[in-house]
């Protein structure tokens, strides 16, 4: 049950951050396809998901930066950590934007990495902010008095803009300012917020990354850098943030590196968990025995594991963007939705059984994200069980319908026969009539083989409409529907003759004959057939065997009792 719960809770995880979530979150396998798109692709993009998946991420990237995009991607796949960076986004209508652009490995269950999650997130507003940021700190120098380096005044103008998270470093990378929200965002007293940017401050694991990007900065006059950094709060704890910076130095309103930050803690935490949440069910979904493929809204495949790819016989890469329907060699669905069964032809010639599985993709918005479609073979368990209900009905030395199918195809013909109107139905019960000195003189091995022939005998003679069946030790029955009395003598009497043939055995020869009693309804009622035909059988074996007797009014079973009951 646990087990359970916690698939089902990350189930809802990730449907959650994909219907939630305003970026455009895709997932991508090692060679650069789309395998799947968040919602939230259409309003960022302009792509339906459906449309994406089994496409190349380069239709997302302008052609002048494909190149940069692969770099970040191979870098990725060798297990380097890619910071967020900022980048050019093509929409489907072929207009661009920046966009920032947030990569993450996916692991399987041995941690070999086995595809990308990118996050895309539209920063032309916050862009914008940025310029806007500097425009304010240029007005605001420009109504301070004119000073060789920024004043008081000018801080002041600047601090009324309390929206924005900004710092002002020197070319010393001092800081000079630090905006109300920073310290806000931090926790720290004004007097402690001037201590933000030091390197204490700054996860060691990020340094590196921080002073490459200054060092860039600094070595050329308006270069502008978007980096990821965690900075340590007044409680301790480390938060995520988002920082660009812009080498104003050579501004002389300005003369300083002006950054803006923004925190990106629940963006991280998102990432993180989809990430988690996208290798467990990759992990589930590759190593579960049933086939399982996603369908979208137009009925393609937008998804399959490698075992359905097995169970198909078809290359996995083929599933994708073909019909689910002619995947599975259906030409419509049994249901909306549920379980079915259907036959489907292997590439290999064998024909199988799947049994199907089909139910909606279903999400916070109300637009449908198409089936999720689960096939399993089950080919082979339904051998095992046509097998156990044949032996549960059939003899075993003879492969005859025992006493159990035998009576239920005698039930059958009964109703057959109220609702068709025909001539009759007769009953013939047969028992051999030298067997029993040679089972005894010569072994039951020999007396298997002579009823194996007899039961071959038995069913040549007959109709391919009547039921020969064996009611255990030399004795058969045999339902013969459509027939009167007549009718069932000819055909008793035709298994008279075969049964007086001399049957081979080895290099000798057995002679063996049969004793048949014959009961027809009407006029006996069916309930009856089956007693009054053995009552027949017993005249003609007391009246020195090898013929056909018809059952009589006075005919009741013999001594043993050996009639069968319904």
């Amino acid at each position: 049950m646990g087990g359970d719960v916690e698939q089902i809770d990350q189930g809802q995880l990730l449907a959650s951050i994909a219907a939630t979530s305003h970026d455009c979150i895709l997932s991508v396998d090692v060679d650069g396809t789309i395998l799947w798109a968040s919602p939230a692709t259409v309003e960022v993009l302009g792509w339906r998901p459906e449309d994406l998946a089994g496409s190349e991420l380069s239709v997302v990237t302008p052609r002048q930066g494909g190149d940069v995009h692969a770099a970040h991607l191979q870098r990725l796949l060798e297990g380097e950590r890619v910071a967020p960076f900022l980048d050019v986004v093509v929409r489907r209508d072929g207009s661009m934007f920046k966009a920032s652009v947030a990569l993450g490995p996916v692991r399987d269950g041995d941690g070999a990495i086995i595809g990308v999650t990118a996050i895309l997130r539209d920063v032309t507003a916050e862009l914008s902010d940025q310029h806007e940021l500097i425009r304010t700190l240029e007005a605001a120098r420009a109504n301070v008095e004119q000073t060789p380096s920024p004043g008081a005044g000018f801080y002041e103008a600047l601090g009324r803009r309390t929206w924005d998270t900004a710092l002002v470093l020197d070319a010393d990378l001092g800081v000079v300012y630090v905006a109300p929200s920073v310290v806000k965002l931090l926790g720290y007293e004004p007097a402690e917020a001037v201590r933000v940017a030091s390197w204490e401050h700054v996860h060691p694991a990020d340094a590196p990354r921080v002073a490459d990007a200054l060092e860039r900065v600094l070595a050329q006059p308006w270069r502008t850098e978007r980096f990821v950094l965690r900075l340590r709060h007044h409680d301790g704890r480390w938060c995520w943030l988002e920082e660009t910076i812009t080498n104003c130095l050579e501004d002389p309103d300005i003369r300083g590196l002006v950054a803006h930050l923004r925190d990106i803690s629940e963006q991280v935490r998102t990432e993180e968990a989809l990430q988690l949440s996208e290798a467990l069910h990759r992990a589930l979904v590759e190593t579960a025995q049933e086939g399982i493929l996603a369908m979208a809204p137009d009925g393609t495949t937008s998804f399959a594991n490698e075992r359905m790819a097995q169970i198909l016989g078809i290359p996995l890469a083929s599933l994708y963007g073909a019909e689910t329907l002619a995947l599975l060699g259906l030409t419509r669905w049994e249901s909306d939705t549920g379980r079915f069964e259907t036959a489907y032809t292997h590439p290999d010639g064998r024909d199988r059984i799947l049994e199907v599985n089909r139910c909606p993709l279903t999400s916070t918005t109300p637009e449908p994200l198409g089936s999720l479609v689960t096939v399993s073979d089950v080919t082979e368990a339904r051998l095992v069980e046509l097998t156990l209900r044949r032996q549960a009905l059939h003899d075993s030395l003879t492969g005859l319908p025992n006493r159990y199918l035998f009576l239920d195809r005698l039930e059958t013909a009964a109703a057959r026969h109220v609702r068709t109107r025909g001539r009759g139905t007769a009953v013939l019960y047969l028992d051999l009539d030298h067997f029993k000195p040679i089972n005894d003189g010569h072994g039951h091995q020999v007396g298997d083989e002579l009823l194996q022939e007899v039961a071959g005998r038995l069913a040549a003679a007959v109709r391919a409409t009547d039921t020969v069946g064996r009611l255990g030790g030399d004795e058969f029955a045999i339902v013969c529907e459509d027939t009167d009395e007549q009718g069932a003598v000819l055909i008793a009497a035709k298994i008279l003759g075969e049964l007086r043939r001399p049957i081979a055995q080895g290099s000798g020869e057995h002679h063996i004959g049969v004793s048949i009693g014959i009961a027809v309804s009407p006029p006996h009622d069916f309930e009856d057939l089956v007693r009054r035909a053995d009552g027949a059988m017993y005249r003609a074996k007391n009246l020195g065997g090898g013929r056909i007797a018809v059952a009589r009014p006075e005919d009741v079973p013999g001594p043993e009792d050996h009639a069968l009951t319904s």
